[in-house]
């Protein structure tokens, strides 16, 4: 299960995020985001181009969250507070921050957004403005996720549970003579 957003602009500098639901090493479900920056910009068509950054290890990020992490952002979501945290893996070094922000509408109001922005090594920067709309979106992801992890978990306690019983029932002897 996957969710994508993808922000391509005029200045060449929007960039796509998609979040994934996968398995890590434990066999357990968990989230991995990648975020690609933008290629290039066809103003002709308004469209932009991501897949020009695809090999490219600077123009890329992948990074796996745990479900603190992930309930961390839950609670920006809902209390629209700041959220960060930091990765460090081989020699890179990223810090996550999601920021309320009020976005300016059309009718001179505000809407309640977001951004999300992964650092990596202070000189790679993937910026990701969020509406509202995505905003619950990734909520409603997110708590997919979370009921994922905890019927993989509740099924994996069920099983050790079973397995234990078993090996604590006595066997009864195969060569009984009656």
């Amino acid at each position: 299960m996957s969710l994508t957003l993808y922000k391509p602009n005029s200045k060449n500098s929007g960039c796509a995020f998609s979040f994934r639901a996968g398995i890590n090493k434990n066999k357990e479900p968990t989230i991995y985001v990648s975020a690609i920056q933008q290629f290039s910009w066809d103003s002709s068509k308004k469209t932009g181009n991501f897949s020009g950054n695809r090999e490219n290890p600077d123009k890329n990020i992948n990074v796996k969250f745990n479900e603190f992490e992930i309930g961390g952002m839950l609670s920006a979501f809902k209390h629209r507070h700041e959220y960060s945290t930091f990765h460090a893996f081989d020699d890179n070094k990223t810090s996550i921050k999601l920021t309320p922000w009020d976005k300016p509408n059309r009718e001179g109001g505000t809407l309640p957004a977001f951004g999300i922005v992964f650092s990596r090594n202070g000189n790679q920067v993937f910026r990701l403005p969020l509406e509202p709309g995505e905003v619950e979106s990734i909520t409603h992801f997110f708590k997919s996720f979370f009921s994922d992890l905890f019927s993989h978990r509740k099924r994996e306690e069920i099983k050790a549970r079973k397995n234990l019983k078993e090996k604590q029932e006595p066997k009864e002897a195969e060569d009984a003579p009656f």
